[in-house]
């Protein structure tokens, strides 16, 4: 009896020893309530958006024309948000959009559309079939005298198709065009052959066919509309030259341009050619001058002839003018692209606060006029005082800068029209509001522990000056009884009205960030409304989805702030 307690002692003692030593792989991690205690790297810029450089590389395999087309960002009713020209295949596009909706770029010449899934690089293959794109979007009708869509026929030498090599065809079995060769006889070459690639689709034109003659198409064109000419011109044995000309007729057709070019790569050519009052019939020529390699029948390849109206003379095609009939404005863009960017702030810099970001909360929204040049005209801005969270009175500025966010080299800014101002202590600087709560018409917080109302909105335009193309705004806060102590989000420069002793005070370790990478002040860009914080409650604890965004560095989450604790958020949606 005495054994078997010593064993039922053994067992136990041994049972109590391996429970003792027992150890888990993996430790159960503490409950995160506080942004205080977040883990983020020290880069992160605390931007919820779709924010980046975008490049695309069009796939070409048909060879589709694509040098000086637009391609576009739009949105999924296909609204255009953006546009950039296309070179050598490629376009880059600088990204401020939501991810709380779908994006994609779109190409008009073969309405081929991908989605955009975030900054980086896209391939995009072109046309799934030659008939598609030379059927769908070539077009082989002429249209009326009065409209400039598509008045030419055949303009890429594409009809009539045939296998391989090169073949003469009269010109009675050539849509579109007529020749002056005594014979009538037009040449067509398939690209690849003898190594001259097309410069635009399958097919394209030699204009020494049998003999030196000219290519031409009779057009009807509006009297007195402005018309963008375009064609491509290339040598066949060493420098080719031909003419380009325009009238009423053949005999009368007036010179424009000189062609003349070699055998590595096809010459652009362009110009415009106001039809004059009465001339209902006009005629593009294309007369061969000289060509290398001492025959008759050799020279002068040309391809992709485009012509387009120009309504407003501007130099910008009608279908590419965002403002056809305003020769002062050409395009359009949107900052954000899609909808609104919202700007939250924790105001107690350079000490923490209690992360709210409810001390201010702004929405912007800008609309860019620029002119052919792709210079900036003006933009009208509408920037929202969505909540005020903060006991202690501030005012708004804004700056603008590059693209890369650093300083212009030149005041851009010529004149501001409604409710904003000039910034007197920073080119380039706007005042919106000295004390926020003087600005809004109506007194309330947007807070959950104070007033709540539709927030006001402050609507203000800039005429700019300069050749600027583009800026980026910076919305900031600064105290109403000390200019100086102004509050950014972190990233951009310091302005010169900046307090700079503040820095590496208190919480602060420069940049606007603590030394663990917190922020006193954040971007969301979305198309929904934001409802921020009620007072006190920590920005964790009103959008749970926050930690996994912040602490991955913006990878995961990305639409955190569409999934609220509704009872720890304001409800900021008023309607319209």
């Amino acid at each position: 009896m005495k054994e078997v307690r010593l064993i039922i002692l053994f067992i136990i003692a041994s049972v109590i020893v391996s429970c003792n030593n027992k150890t888990t792989d993996t430790p159960v991690p503490d409950t995160v309530f506080s942004m205080e205690q977040l883990d983020v790297s020290p880069d992160f810029s605390w931007s919820a958006s779709m924010k980046g450089q975008l490049v695309i590389t069009l796939l070409n395999p048909l060879n589709v024309s694509t040098e000086q087309e637009y391609i576009q960002i739009v949105n999924e009713n296909n609204i255009v948000l953006d546009h950039r020209i296309v070179s050598e295949n490629t376009a880059t596009f600088d990204l401020n959009l939501p991810y709380d909706e779908d994006y994609y770029v779109y190409f008009p010449v073969t309405t081929d559309r991908a989605k955009i899934t975030g900054p980086g690089s896209m391939e995009i293959e072109l046309g799934p079939t030659v008939e598609y794109i030379y059927n769908s979007t070539k077009s082989t009708e002429v249209v009326s005298c009065t409209s400039c869509d598509t008045p030419m026929e055949n303009g890429g030498g594409e009809e009539p198709s045939f296998g391989s090599g090169w073949r003469l065809y009269s010109e009675d079995d050539v849509p579109g065009w007529e020749t002056t060769a005594t014979d009538n006889k037009i040449e067509f070459w398939v690209s690849g052959f003898q190594g001259v690639p097309a410069q635009e689709g399958r097919q394209f034109f030699e204009l020494n066919a049998n003999q030196v003659a000219a290519l031409y198409q009779e057009l009807c064109l509006e009297p007195g509309s402005v018309i963008n000419w375009s064609v491509w011109h290339r040598g066949r044995r060493g420098v080719d030259v031909a003419e380009v000309k325009i009238g009423a007729t053949v005999e009368t057709a007036e010179y424009q341009q000189t062609m003349s070019d070699g055998t590595d790569a096809w010459g652009h050519y362009s110009g415009t050619y106001s039809v004059p009052d009465g001339q209902t019939t006009t005629v593009f020529v294309f007369e061969s001058i000289s060509a290398a390699g001492g025959s008759l029948s050799v020279g002068n390849f040309l391809d992709n002839f485009e012509i387009s109206c120009d309504a407003d003379g501007d130099g910008v095609i009608d279908r590419h003018d965002d403002f056809p009939d305003d020769p002062d404005k050409a395009f359009v863009s949107y900052f954000p692209e899609d909808g609104k960017q919202v700007i939250a702030f924790e105001d107690l810099w350079p000490s923490l606060g209690d992360f709210d970001f409810n001390d201010l909360v702004l929405s912007n929204k800008v609309i860019i006029a620029k002119n052919a040049d792709g210079n900036l005209v003006d933009a009208s801005f509408k920037v929202s005082i969505d909540a005020i969270g903060a006991s202690l009175d501030n005012g708004i500025a804004m700056m603008l800068y590059t693209e890369n966010l650093t300083t212009f080299d030149e005041n851009i800014i010529d004149n501001i029209s409604g409710a904003a101002s000039i910034d007197p202590g920073n080119e380039n600087g706007l005042i919106l509001s000295t004390d926020v709560f003087e600005t809004i018409n109506d007194r309330y917080q947007n807070n959950g522990s104070g007033p709540a109302g539709a927030p006001d909105t402050l609507e203000f335009t800039i005429t700019f000056s300069g050749s600027a193309n583009d800026f980026i705004p910076e919305l900031y806060l600064f105290r109403t009884d000390n200019r100086g102590h102004e509050v950014h989000r972190n990233g951009f420069p310091l302005t010169a009205t900046m307090d700079t002793d503040l820095f590496n005070t208190n919480d602060d370790a420069g940049d606007f960030k603590t030394e663990t990478g917190l922020p006193w002040g954040m971007e969301i860009i979305t198309n929904e409304t934001y409802n921020n914080p009620r007072e006190k409650v920590d920005i964790l604890l009103a959008y749970p989805k926050f930690e996994a965004w912040a602490t991955s560095g913006g990878v995961s989450e990305q639409t955190w702030y569409l999934f609220p604790v509704e009872s720890n958020v304001v409800d900021l949606d008023f309607g319209d």
